[in-house]
């Protein structure tokens, strides 16, 4: 047990940064709330603008498109602070990747640095993890290869979850969680072994 301590120690460190974050960002939402940035908005088809995108009659209930080449684009603008994002979306063949971009007040373009991969939470929902930023522009890429035909059923900005949600890591930050704590104690015993034997080493030479 007792060799187990420091790595006990170092995964409560990681958990309390993480609780510090969460509490840092139920902050942010609650000031941005204030400013009437981060309601909940259901948003449809009408609420963007297509691009690469053509309707198509499948003959069922829709909207239905069919994108017309590789980058698909449903462009929205508007001023918001986002946390998550939900796309609600039915697709005939696989859509290969389904992405977010998004920019800041006062940017003029798009960036990779700046988009975020949706994950597939639910059968037909993927759902956009953004941290909470400010934003001025969304661009949804809803599949990355042309002749995909699909079915927009609506976007959420912000649903509205449980308050806690934000302390609930999701698979990548919970993978984070688990590995970062033991490889920064690793590095800092690896430190403190160097250094020790570069004073050693000093010492001798004295």
């Amino acid at each position: 047990m007792k060799k187990l301590r420091p790595l006990l120690l170092a995964w409560a460190a990681g958990l309390a940064i993480w609780l510090l974050l969460g509490c840092a960002s139920l902050a942010k939402t609650a000031w941005h709330a204030r400013q009437g940035l981060a309601a909940t908005q259901s948003l449809s088809l009408e609420d963007f603008t297509p691009v690469g995108i053509e309707p198509y009659d499948a003959g069922e209930e829709g909207p239905w498109y069919i994108s017309t080449d590789g980058d698909a684009q449903l462009l929205w603008q508007g001023d918001a602070y986002l946390n998550t994002v939900w796309l609600f979306i039915e697709h005939e063949s696989p859509p290969q990747a389904v992405m977010l971009y998004w920019k800041t007040p006062g940017q003029a373009d798009f960036s990779p640095r700046q988009s975020v991969y949706g994950t597939l939470t639910a059968p037909d929902v993927y759902t956009f993890d953004l941290g909470g930023v400010r934003v001025s522009e969304v661009r949804i890429d809803p599949d990355s290869q042309g002749g995909v035909v699909t079915r927009l059923d609506g976007v959420v900005f912000n649903p509205d979850q449980w308050p806690l949600a934000a302390f609930v890591p999701g698979r990548g930050a919970a993978l984070l969680l688990l590995l970062a704590p033991p490889a920064a104690l690793a590095a800092a015993c690896q430190l403190r072994r160097a250094l020790g034997a570069l004073l050693k080493k000093d010492d001798e030479t004295k």
